[in-house]
């Protein structure tokens, strides 16, 4: 591709001399270590390295042209723009022939609920016709399964992603948006013509430093909807749903369990392997709704998604059906059941909000002793982890504080900010090997107990300072449980 072609809708501040209209461009990276021919590279400033200082690692017979925020000290044409970031995100639109322009595409952002939501989405498409998810648990579509980095990922994959998906002719994505991906313009470029925001609480204040940044971040996806797409937003936080609908164009449909909402709940139940409530709509109709995932805040994610299929015009009745059928979500209020006499969740819950509305969920339904194993991660927002053990001392019986994903901090000072928060100290006990504390709750758990592992659901490894090694907190679980009474 030409880069006349290539640099549609980025604004440029300046070009090198050397820079020609008729530039032949055939891959485009950040990486000094995927050079090849006719190379665009892009100078990114991250965290930790600023992709401007490696211009001299760059082979200038495959490196075409730099895009850089700076005038740089090098032969190789470059172009300069305000934010290399939203640059390349643009260009591997471009450079991908704009994918979603072919796409059915629904955003759906919020601090907890991103994955559910988005898989029941596209369980519920998927009774219709072909869709993909992409999201924290990797990329799903058909029968194939790929792993991802990021919840959101970089542009340069996420737009070959979605070129893929139309090679393989499906029609409809259902994708996770978070904070950070918007802030970072992974989406900038994408042509949503849905965005669902499930709720918003205490989460990545590491990131955006206040409440009012971290919101400001998940209104750009709804700034970025046409006047002909549509926005569903949980109206329970209604301030705040306000906020998000003044900043939007789209045609607004509300949800909740507030009766304002166009659509909301009344009468959930939930039993350990099902959920029923009432849905009223704003066209009059009312529906009673048997759901096979457990908990309210299943029920509310599980109407986003059935909004987001009457926004896309399938049948709605026929779409209710399809969640008698919907299989658990891994890592996500996961039940295991390994033949054990005492129940066993494996969940992602790691912000205060989402953990108390798990054990709050999981509290009617005790017979004896809850267990709760979880920690937080390292390098994150640290003003929640006290109210974390705050939060958990409500519901547990036991708490076993471990190891999440330290990173570059100290797993025991990580512990101790969330020991500080819980009020009876009693019920504690400190164990920072996660696997060790896992087999440890599971070994003490009696007839009906609840052993409860939240924080890292099905995620594969466990980050450390400088490395990683793999951990699976259900592959853990299960193995011990299958040791202990497959016998």
């Amino acid at each position: 591709m030409v880069i006349s072609q290539l640099l549609k809708d980025v604004h440029i501040k300046y070009k090198s001399p050397n820079v020609y209209p008729n530039i032949e461009i055939e891959h485009i990276t950040e990486n000094t270590g995927d050079l090849l021919n006719h190379t665009c590279f892009f100078c990114i400033r991250g965290k930790f390295f600023d992709g401007h200082h490696l211009i001299e690692q760059l082979d200038h017979n495959k490196t075409s042209l730099i895009i850089a925020e700076e005038k740089l000290d090098t032969e190789i044409p470059y172009i300069v723009v305000d934010n290399t970031r939203k640059a390349l995100a643009l260009i591997s639109r471009n450079f991908n022939n704009n994918p979603t322009s072919k796409l059915n595409m629904v955003g759906v952002t919020g601090t907890d609920g991103k994955t559910t939501t988005s898989l029941i989405i596209k369980h519920l498409i998927d009774t219709f016709t072909s869709c993909a998810y992409i999201g924290t648990n990797g990329l799903y579509y058909k029968n194939k399964r790929i792993p991802t980095e990021l919840t959101t990922p970089k542009p340069i994959h996420l737009h070959k992603y979605l070129t893929d998906l139309i090679k393989e002719q499906v029609n409809y994505v259902s994708m996770e948006v978070s904070s950070q991906g918007l802030d970072y313009y992974r989406a900038e470029g994408i042509e949503f013509n849905i965005a669902v925001f499930t709720n918003i609480s205490h989460e990545h204040l590491d990131h955006h430093k206040t409440f009012d940044n971290y919101l400001n971040s998940k209104m750009k996806l709804f700034k970025q909807l046409k006047e002909d797409d549509v926005a569903i937003i949980n109206f329970d936080q209604e301030e705040i749903a306000m906020k998000i609908i003044q900043n939007c164009k789209a045609k607004v449909f509300t949800y909740g369990m507030n009766k304002k909402a166009d659509f909301y709940i009344s009468n959930v139940s939930s039993s350990m392997y099902q959920t029923k409530y009432d849905l009223h709509t704003p066209f009059g109709n009312f529906y009673d709704i048997n759901l096979n995932l457990f908990g309210d805040f299943n029920a509310l994610n599980s109407v986003a998604a059935l909004i987001t299929c009457y926004s896309l015009g399938f049948d709605f009745k026929k779409a209710i059906s399809a969640l008698n059928y919907i299989n658990s979500i891994e890592g996500r209020m996961q039940i295991l059941d390994e033949r054990q006499p005492f129940n066993v969740i494996v969940d992602f819950a790691h912000t205060p909000n989402s953990l108390d509305k798990l054990l709050n969920n999981i509290s009617p339904l005790k017979r004896n002793k809850m267990t709760v194993v979880f920690g937080s991660a390292g390098d994150r927002d640290k003003t929640k982890r006290p109210i974390m053990g705050q939060v958990t001392s409500k519901y547990a019986d036991k708490i076993i504080l471990t190891s999440e994903d330290p990173k570059t901090e100290e797993p025991l000072d990580i512990i101790n900010s969330i020991y500080s928060g819980i009020d009876d100290i009693g019920k504690v006990e400190i164990i920072p090997d996660r696997k060790i504390a896992i087999e440890k709750a599971l070994s003490e758990a009696d007839l009906d107990d609840f052993v409860v592992i939240t924080g890292k659901g099905n995620e594969s490894s466990q980050q450390f300072n400088g490395y990683s090694v793999e951990h699976n907190d259900i592959h853990i679980a299960t193995t011990f449980l299958k040791r202990r009474y497959h016998k």
